[in-house]
């Protein structure tokens, strides 16, 4: 089953409604990923990360406040990349 997190958590497995969703600006995950440093927190230390990065955490399954965390450092990761790439 895909993902969509984005302002919230969807689950849906129907690929037309994945490729609408897509098309419309939100971002797909799949549920398999690779381990990461939030797998050790414990949860409400990761709440606590997630109000620091603006967004509320509480009330997420443990799951899927990880890949909420992990999705926001991707986008914070190509962010300052390019960012860094115009300063050059």
């Amino acid at each position: 089953m895909l993902k969509l997190i984005i302002n919230g958590v969807g689950e849906s497995n129907l690929p037309h409604l994945l490729a609408w969703f897509q098309e419309n600006g939100y971002t797909i995950i799949e549920d398999k990923r690779e381990p990461s440093i939030y797998d050790s927190m414990a949860y409400k230390e990761m709440t606590d990360i997630a109000k620091e990065r603006g967004f509320n955490g509480i009330g997420l399954k443990k799951e899927d406040l990880i890949k909420a965390l992990i999705l926001w450092d991707k986008e914070h990761k190509e962010k300052a990349e390019i960012e860094s790439e115009k300063e050059e």
